[in-house]
């Protein structure tokens, strides 16, 4: 299943007409691959006279715990700039599912649950460094989705994210982050799918 979703993806990037953006983080346990349509990074729309865009993404995050979710999100991104930096504040959605695992403490044994929502979050971002050679930003993101639009065994979902990246060359940035993603399913409180610091890398075509 992680194969054909990561090769679905990468087979997009011919058939899009925008900017786009790979993006992988890795972590000792986990891997999050995430392919960005009309990407446009927090140093560059003010090159292009814009003050606002949006971005869609789609991607796999999965674990050695063989957590598996598939997800999709869609940003309205707002900039603005000072005399010595430039910020964005963007809100969106995102959906989600997959099949996570879990121990059951009645009988000591894995269980599997089946999960998705449909979470509201907000991202905001700093640009620490600005100019044209390794500019450095500071992101950080919310999601959260109640039990309203959780669905299958789903009750809660939440995740946040914080990154700091820099500009390593014209088409790539490389970023150290921390990431939580937690689920309240039927039966378990708490299951944590990512609890860890991160490194990445996304390259831009």
């Amino acid at each position: 299943m992680k194969k054909l979703i990561a090769a679905a993806i990468l087979l997009t990037a011919p058939a899009t007409l925008w900017a786009a953006a790979l993006d992988l983080s890795l972590s000792n346990e986990t891997a999050n691959l995430v392919y960005v349509f009309n990407e446009d990074p927090l140093n560059r729309s003010r090159l292009q006279g814009e003050s606002g865009g949006s971005e869609i993404s789609l991607g796999l995050f999965f674990n050695e715990a063989s957590d598996n979710i598939v997800h999709g999100t869609l940003l309205a991104r707002g900039y603005r700039e000072s005399r010595s930096s430039q910020y964005q504040i963007s809100a969106g959605m995102r959906l989600l599912g997959g099949n996570i695992s879990v121990i059951n403490d009645q009988i000591q044994e894995e269980d599997s649950e089946t999960v998705g929502a449909l979470a509201l979050g907000f991202q905001a971002g700093l640009l620490l460094k600005p100019g044209n050679f390794n500019p450095v930003d500071l992101t950080f993101e919310g999601f959260y989705a109640p039990s309203i639009t959780s669905f299958s065994d789903a009750e809660r979902y939440g995740e946040v994210a914080v990154r700091l990246q820099v500009d390593i060359m014209t088409r790539a940035r490389a970023y150290i982050g921390y990431r939580r993603i937690r689920f309240d399913t039927n039966d378990f409180e708490n299951v944590t799918l990512d609890r860890s610091a991160h490194v990445g890398l996304s390259i831009s075509f």
